[in-house]
């Protein structure tokens, strides 16, 4: 996420809700991508109380964890850190934007393109995040894929100069947003975390390419006739399928999403938030270009930033989801000047809290976090 340019899900049925909070995972029939057979109805009341878990009342207050810290010795450490501070949540890498799968699967698809890792023990990781009375975020990165497309072209973006899979600037491969094969299988990666004991999914890079030589661009057929009624489809069936085993869903977009357009990659906020329990601005002041919300360099301006983002994301949510859940990546890193310490990630905090929200997430792509900037935990 880190690497995304200049940018930047209410109710649930009571029944669910239960699930939640018990931990239970009950397992329900596969509905077919595009039949939607099972599809909830689009959550437009009351905010639901999957906001909380346990006997806990806190909301979620997390860090971004890789799957290599994760699944390693380094988490006992990071698990410290959370009984020290007023953290009680980690988002972690189940399937990241390499294309890995950081466990030993069992999706067929996962094993045929020898994305499988042996990383992380699913099971063994949320055991342990229970015992510490921590909740667990399973973060899958679907469209930028940089195993999947190359394995199987078929299910690629393509290069219309070439009939290869398109690369963006960064030499990644595209999987096609348009393609229910590749919603089945990102999905199935998402249920093996929810049978392991994750209590949200947090799908990732639900967009369109916003990088590379873009004329050239071939999604095939284009079976929906705008970009962001092909990532509400897929957010549409993920929540048919995850919603019933008793976890929230949630997406990651850019913090301009709610005012420029859907940033360019269909991030139309209004038709995406029907489908989640929670939405992640990531709303990293240094990510936002010069001029925004009239800032010459907002990534000096960590509270006005992250408050015009809230006010934004609310106006776009209230009416299409008004029980979602808005909670922000915050910048727990520097780029640029002035470096950020505990008086600028606190401030992005205040700004979420002066919103009427009460969650967020930290986000540095070394897991290297600003102790000074967290309260002590109350626990």
């Amino acid at each position: 996420m880190l690497a995304a340019a200049f940018g930047v899900l209410l109710v649930a049925i009571l029944a669910l809700a239960a699930w939640s909070l018990t931990g239970s995972r009950p397992e329900t029939a596969s509905a077919e991508p595009g039949t939607y057979a099972q599809v909830s109805t689009p959550r437009t009341g009351e905010k639901d109380d999957l906001t909380t878990w346990g006997d806990s009342a806190d909301p979620v207050k997390a860090i971004y964890l890789t799957a290599y810290n994760a699944g390693s010795a380094n988490l006992e450490a990071y698990l410290k850190l959370l009984d020290r501070t007023e953290l009680n949540a980690v988002v972690v890498d189940v399937k990241d934007v390499t294309g890995e799968v950081m466990y030993p699967s069992k999706v067929p698809l996962a094993n045929e393109i020898g994305a499988t890792r042996q990383v992380l023990d699913l099971k063994s990781l949320t055991k342990q995040l229970k015992e510490r009375d921590v909740y667990a975020i399973a973060r899958v990165a679907v469209f930028e894929d940089d195993i999947l497309p190359r394995q199987r072209p078929d299910l690629a973006v393509t290069d219309s100069s070439t009939g290869a899979p398109w690369l963006n600037d960064a030499g990644q491969t595209w999987a096609n947003q348009y393609n229910k094969e590749v919603w089945k299988y990102n999905v199935a990666v998402a249920k093996e975390a929810a049978r392991a004991g994750f209590d949200e999914i947090q799908f990732d890079y639900i967009r369109f390419p916003s990088d590379g030589p873009m004329e050239t661009i071939d999604y095939g057929k284009e079976t929906y006739p705008k970009q962001q009624e092909a990532l509400a489809a897929f957010l549409k069936y993920a929540d048919s399928e995850l919603h019933p085993m008793g976890v929230r869903v949630a997406s990651d977009v850019f913090g301009l999403a709610a005012t420029e357009d859907g940033a360019g990659v269909g991030q139309y906020i209004d038709t995406l938030a029907p489908y989640l329990d929670v939405v992640c601005p990531m709303a990293y002041p240094s990510h936002y270009p010069p001029g925004s919300y009239g800032y010459d360099d907002p990534n000096s301006e960590p509270y006005k930033v992250i408050e015009h983002t809230m006010t934004d994301f609310e106006k776009k949510t209230k009416d299409a989801n008004p029980g979602i859940e808005i909670r922000p990546w915050l910048q727990d890193f520097t780029l640029g000047t002035p470096p950020y310490g505990p008086e600028e990630v606190r401030a992005q905090m205040d700004a979420v809290y002066d919103s009427g929200a009460t969650g967020w997430l930290l986000w540095n792509a070394d897991n290297d976090y600003t102790e000074m900037a967290l309260k002590a935990s109350s626990r």
